[in-house]
């Protein structure tokens, strides 16, 4: 639905030496444009409209003098730096352009018809006047030479294989009679038909097309020959075929002319020489003949060169015919006539020589009889409206027809619209008005007047320019609002000195910049000045007005573009250069755009589409240039970019990597992310992806639409994810709703949103909320819904940009519970008897299901029935569909209510002969028994417990059994009383299970409380608590004599543990055994504690045989210690740098797309993944959440231990950096805590006169901590950041909420390793100094 908008042009007027022009090629380097009339060749550049070279062919002879000579071809050869001519006299000429120099490559004694160069300019094919066909090099040596006409169809002729006969064969929508219809024989050559061959080569230069009048019957055919010019096929009889001819560049489609009887067509031919499509020229029958045609080298284009023929009772002996250009577009399989071109008929100003520029696609050269040269440039634009209350009307031009869409109300599928606009002429731009009449169009057509249309609601009458099609009416009622014609207006000039360049689409640019004004551009009579005029629509008596130009304003160079910010009415106007000028029609002055920081705004290269819009509080100019390169200002944001559009809140882009994006406008010119990383950024709000090659046609303003045209033509409308959540917060936010719910529900978003936008204020407005959604199925769908999660931080992160959930919400634990309250409250107010279904939902979905309090509701409907509420059978029904039958079996059975009990049990597929019996068997149980019957069926065993411990001592066993089985100790103890002899009995069966469960020091004092002082006196000693062992001893009554044993065994036990005090104090006080104790110290260590006992009981004698070799022994110990621990440290810190850079180089080779995917790297790479780029992730992640469910059913400590049996110390294992970073973190800690150990040692050593062993052992230990304390930056760089983040897990306890918020901040996740967040931070060393002796640092 894009239209061609011209954007640049050039004319050079007043040059005698192209007047007459032949033939015209262009040097696409330097862009000089080569044109040759009768008598020379003529270099001009547009640029500096001045001519470059000029050489006449008159003077070495080449053409005759009388100025009749006629130029066959011309083909610029940047190879070779020259222009290579054919003459219809038979000289090949080449002028080196450097020199000046002509030269004479080539003569056919016969005459040349026609020259054509393939298109890499490798082979030419010259048509001779002896009807055959010379191929040569591009060193002009003769390849082979071969006759046009044969009488064989080629090397491609079709196979006839002998199935049937023409008239039982199946003849498609022509039916039977095409059997029997004769092929139409093909007449003459048109009068007018100057009989040449004409040549077209296929874009990739393997074949070549000829269109020639066969000698015999006078009919022109079409021939398909190779490369080697050999003929391969030859096209069916046409009759009227015309010697237009050309071979679509990229395509196999082969364009020419057919006259018919009562129309003139553009037809189409195969490669096999069938026919393949036409359209019909908007012409009546023998008015034009068509020149030539012509396709750009995209392909996206065909231009028509048209020129009238004199009236069949034309008697005048002079005729000036009209020429007429028409550019031809595709689309749909509809043809589009997008810009017509038309010259004057005074004879001087019509059309002579045309061609596409080989370079720039949509740049046309023109050069008319008199010598006016001028050139085209258009780009492609969507015309549509920009206001925020309108229609979003689209208008496409064909021909004299504008189709319209509105958006707003309907999505009609072109070529099909809502309705047209019939026009007297054709039309060549469509130009919207700005807001707030932004539905009123102005229609430019070819002629220079201007059509103005505006809507009016109220209007009864159709206007008769309107055509309303199928799709904007049913019947005769018109489902939208359609235009009226208000009048055609004539451009003049109110200062009549003012003139200008009266070409082919003269005045460019319109734009409609206020109620009454608009703006365009303009040449200058000579071509070489740029003029912006202002005009003034004035409405005059009768049926015309008047476009008046009050203003005009030189511009310093040549326009590109010109754009209104529809919010501000400011106009900018863009040069060729780049440069953006701010222009104020109300003083008529314009000046350089200027940014914030002083800068003038100048685009890096020129954008041929434009818009004004506020991104972040800040007046911008958006730019998109021919090579898909996105500005906001001077700012480059995508370098993909194919189309955009501004919508209320976001600014909406589509990317070569078919995605579309929406970035909020609140932010920030200079946080703007360049989006051709293919990261996910905070800015950009939704990323979706869209069928390849989609552009943006028109967002709808105030809505949620976007739509969207396929490469093919149709049409595709979404609804970005961000435009949807804008529209339900700003809903929210008017609490209206049932709209929110409404939208929610069509887009699939998440209920929850309606209590997460802002909790406190839907809490305050439940009430509001029930009244407006209003249905019971709605209402049920919003609270099954509900989660516990705030899907504003979790699913919606991006739009709403909360880290943590707001302050004014309710604990996250109570969200679902307090809703379903509230809600079922308002329901209540509301009318219970309507609102049954929601309430027992309400009930349901709390996060303990209050199944009994919704089963007493069933039951009360049951024994209450009303006739406008419903049945209980139907409310039960619905309970069955939300929660499972045998649960709800079992609620009802846990209620202890047999009459619930059977209803529930009669809807279910429970087969009665299975639940009456024990039903039965239940009612005749005492009733403490049987409500312990049922809680142990239901395996409540807590209740069970209570139950059954009062039914007697008889049923003590069955409790006991009941406690053992379902661990209920601590239950079972509470329920009888302290000194009975069941609490003695539990208590005993409670202690021998802490027994076995390791759990002594419990055990024992399970044991003591009952009584039990042996069992306890042994439970303590296996839990070495020395005193609560010697304290059952005490009342026992045990003697000296056992004491002294159980102390002896305690002091060999606590030894093991490395409790040396405590055993040295049990050796001293109860085994009475001093030097044992001394002994205990001194290998704990101890050394003080030693020291003391040794001179309390007087035995100095083991300082000399025991304390000073233990103590020398120790500092010997602890000094290798350090050195090794060192050693080991600087090793391994080395190493680990090492894997580091190994790692970022490998995740940069990734980023680069020259490094593979390593599964066991995945953790490394989470920040270089984005929303985007899924490539090979769906198979890894497959892969990995398969090993990940293997491996859930392990206990938390086999997790552990297997993911650390990953991380290992070997060179070149995946997880080798968190390995050594785990080692060295240990390492730390370890030589930290060593100053508990080292600060007593270094005293005795002192004390005992070796201070040489002390102060080297402290300079050592020193010296390591501080060389800690410089690698822990080191250590943990930046390179750790990920390791303290956290992350979500795939698999069985993954949810959709956890992949969506890895995908939104670019993680991959990686549930096979689970990394300690620990590791992430430095372990804190302690600053106390208390441990060194100053006395040593001298």
């Amino acid at each position: 639905m894009r239209n061609l908008k011209l954007v640049h042009s050039v004319c050079v007027v007043g040059l005698d030496d192209i007047a007459g022009t032949q033939c015209v090629t262009v040097d696409c380097d330097t862009g000089t444009v080569y044109c040759v009339t009768s008598d020379r060749i003529t270099g001009l550049d547009p640029k500096t409209q001045q001519v470059l070279h000029s050489v006449s062919l008159i003077e070495n002879a080449y053409v005759s003098m009388d100025g009749t000579g006629q130029i066959v071809g011309i083909q610029y050869l940047p190879d070779q730096m020259s222009v290579c001519i054919a003459t219809a006299q038979g000289d090949v000429i080449l002028w080196n352009t450097t020199n000046n120099e002509l030269e004479c490559v080539g003569s056919v004694d016969s005459g040349l018809c026609s020259m054509c160069w393939s298109p890499d300019q490798e082979v030419v094919v010259l048509a001779t006047g002896q009807a055959t066909l010379i191929m040569m090099t591009r060193d002009f040596e003769p390849v082979t030479e071969v006759p046009i006409y044969s009488d064989e169809f080629g090397e491609a002729q079709f196979v006839t294989v002998g199935w049937g006969k023409k008239e039982t064969q199946f003849h498609g929508s022509e039916g039977k009679q095409a059997a029997t219809k004769k092929q139409e024989r093909a007449g003459p050559a048109l009068p007018w038909d100057n009989r040449r061959p004409r040549v077209s080569w296929r874009g990739d230069g393997q074949y070549f097309v000829v269109s020639s009048v066969r000698p015999d019957t006078g009919t022109r055919e079409l021939r398909v020959w190779s490369r080697e010019c050999v003929l391969q096929s030859t096209s069916e009889n046409v009759n009227g075929l015309e010697q237009a001819l050309f071979w679509k560049p990229s395509g196999s489609l082969i364009a020419s002319t057919q006259r018919k009887p009562n129309k003139h067509d553009v037809v189409f031919f195969e490669k096999n020489g069938l026919r393949h499509g036409e359209f019909t020229l908007p012409f009546e029958k023998d008015e034009v003949k068509v020149v030539e045609l012509m396709w750009n080298t995209e392909s996206t284009i065909l231009a028509v060169w048209c020129e009238e023929l004199p009236p069949a009772n034309n008697k005048q002996e002079e005729f000036h015919p009209r020429s007429y250009v028409q550019l031809w577009v595709v689309n749909n399989y509809h043809w589009y006539l997008k810009q017509s071109l038309q010259f004057g008929a005074d004879g001087t100003e019509n059309l002579v020589a045309m061609t596409w520029d080989p370079e720039h696609a949509n740049c046309l050269h023109t050069v008319t009889a008199e010598g006016r040269y001028t050139q085209y440039t258009w780009s492609w634009f969507t015309d549509c409206s920009h206001g925020q209350e309108d229609d979003a009307n689209v208008a496409v031009i064909d021909g004299a027809t504008v189709l319209m869409t509105p958006f707003r109300t309907m999505v009609v599928p072109p070529p099909m619209s809502a309705y047209s606009l019939q026009l007297p002429c054709a039309v060549n731009q469509v130009v919207f008005a700005p807001p707030p009449h932004s539905n009123y169009l102005a229609v430019v057509l070819v002629d220079g007047q201007v059509a103005v249309y505006t809507f009016e609601k109220d209007s009864v009458e159709m206007d008769e320019t309107v055509r309303l099609c199928a799709a904007g009416g049913i019947g005769f009622k018109a489902v939208c609002t359609l235009p009226r014609l208000e009048m055609f207006y004539s451009i003049i000039f109110e200062d009549t000195s003012i003139s200008a360049a009266k070409f082919p689409l003269w005045a460019y640019h319109l734009t409609w910049v206020s109620n009454q004004c608009i703006v365009f551009t303009m040449l200058d009579t000579k071509g070489s000045r740029c003029i912006l005029c202002q005009a003034e629509l004035r409405n005059a008596e009768g049926q015309s007005g008047k476009l008046v130009v009050i203003n005009t304003s030189d511009v310093e160079g040549s326009v590109f573009g010109i754009c209104v910010n529809p919010r501000s009415g400011h106009v900018a106007v863009q040069l060729t250069d780049g440069t953006v000028l701010r222009y104020d029609p109300d003083s008529n002055i314009m000046l350089p755009w200027e940014l914030l920081d002083g800068r003038e705004l100048v685009f890096p290269q020129p954008c041929v589409s434009m818009q004004g819009c506020d991104i972040g509080g800040q007046e911008v100019v958006l730019g998109l240039t021919q090579r898909f390169r996105f500005y906001v200002n001077d700012v480059e944001v995508a370098s993909n970019c194919t189309s955009f559009a501004v919508h209320d809140e976001f600014l909406l882009l589509t990317t070569h990597a078919h995605t579309c994006r929406c970035i909020s406008l609140s932010t920030k010119v200079k946080d703007l992310p360049n989006l051709s990383d293919g990261k996910a950024h905070p800015f950009d709000e939704s990323i979706r992806r869209v069928e390849r090659g989609s552009r943006i046609v028109t967002v709808v303003p105030n809505d949620t639409k976007l739509v969207l045209q396929m490469p093919r033509g149709n049409l595709e409308v979404i609804h970005p994810r961000a435009l949807v959540l804008s529209a339900v917060r700003k809903l929210l936010d008017c609490l209206e709703y049932k709209q929110a719910f409404t939208l929610m529900r069509r887009h699939r978003i998440n209920m929850n949103l309606i209590y997460d936008h802002n909790p406190q204020v839907f809490l305050k407005n439940v009430e509001t909320f029930v009244r407006q959604i209003e249905e019971v199925n709605h209402i049920n769908l919003f609270l099954t819904d509900l989660q516990e999660e705030d899907v504003t931080v979790t699913m919606y992160t991006a739009a709403y940009c909360r880290d943590q959930p707001a302050d004014n919400s309710e604990d996250k634990t109570k969200k679902v519970d307090s809703v379903c309250d509230m809600v079922r409250q308002a329901l209540e107010k509301q009318d219970t008897g309507r609102y049954i279904l929601s309430i027992l939902t309400a009930y349901v979905k709390k996060s303990i299901p209050e199944l009994d309090i919704a089963l007493q509701r069933v039951k009360a409907l049951k024994a209450q029935p009303q006739t406008n509420m419903v049945s209980a059978e139907e409310a039960l029904k619905y309970l069955l569909f939300l929660v499972d039958v045998n649960e709800l079996y079992d609620v009802a059975l846990g209620t202890y209510d047999f009459e619930l009990v059977l209803m529930v049990a009669e809807k279910s597929q429970k087969d009665p002969k299975e639940y009456l019996p024990f039903l039965n068997n239940l009612r005749k149980l005492e009733t403490n028994y049987q409500r312990f019957t049922i809680d142990k069926y239901l395996k409540r065993y807590d209740r069970a417990l209570e139950h059954i411990s009062k039914c007697g001592p008889e049923h003590f066993s069955e409790c006991l059994i009941l406690i053992r089985d379902h661990l209920l100790y601590p239950k079972a103890l509470k329920l009888y009383a302290m000194h009975s002899q069941e609490y003695k009995d539990i208590s005993v069966a409670y202690g021998q299970y802490l027994t076995d469960k390791k759990q002594h020091e419990e055990a024992g004092l399970i044991y003591s409380k009952a009584g039990e002082h042996e069992l306890a006196l042994n439970a303590f000693e296996q839990a070495g608590n020395w005193r609560q062992v010697f304290i059952m001893s005490s009342r026992l009554g045990y003697g000296d004599e056992r004491i002294g044993i159980i102390a002896r065994r305690l002091v060999g036990s606590l030894k093991g543990k490395r409790r040396h005090l405590e055993a040295a104090c049990v050796s001293e006080q109860y085994a009475q055994d001093v030097e044992e104790a001394i002994v205990v110290l001194i290998e704990g260590c101890q050394w003080e504690e030693a020291l003391r006992m040794m001179y309390k009981y007087k035995r100095t004698d083991f300082i000399e045989s025991d304390f000073k070799t233990a103590l020398l022994e120790n500092c010997d110990m602890q000094m290798s210690n350090l050195e090794s621990d060192r050693k080991q440290f600087e090793q391994y810190k080395t190493r680990l740098v090492v894997v580091r850079e190994d790692k970022e180089r490998q995740r940069l080779d990734l980023i680069e797309g020259i490094g593979n995917y390593n599964e066991a790297d995945a953790d490394l790479f989470s920040d270089t993944s984005s929303a985007t780029g899924e490539t090979g992730m769906s198979s890894k992640l497959s892969q990995r959440s398969t090993a990940y469910s293997k491996s859930s059913g392990r206990s938390s400590r086999n997790r552990k231990k297997s993911e650390r049996k990953k991380w290992s110390l070997k060179e070149g294992s995946p997880y080798e950096d968190i390995a050594l970073l785990e080692t060295l973190s240990k390492t730390i800690t370890q030589i930290d805590q060593l100053k508990d150990d080292v600060s007593p040692l270094l005293k005795m050593l002192v004390l005992f006169n070796y201070e040489t062993q002390a102060a080297d052992l402290q300079k050592r230990y020193e010296s390591f901590l501080q060389f800690i304390q410089k690698s822990l930056p080191v250590i943990w760089d930046n390179s750790n950041d990920h390791i303290g983040a956290a992350k979500p897990s795939m698999g069985p306890d993954s949810t959709v909420n956890s992949i969506v918020m890895a995908r939104q901040h670019g993680e991959r996740a990686t549930p096979d390793v689970q990394i300690e967040p620990s590791l992430g931070i430095p372990p804190s060393l302690s600053k106390d100094k208390s441990w060194k002796l100053s006395t040593l640092e001298i």
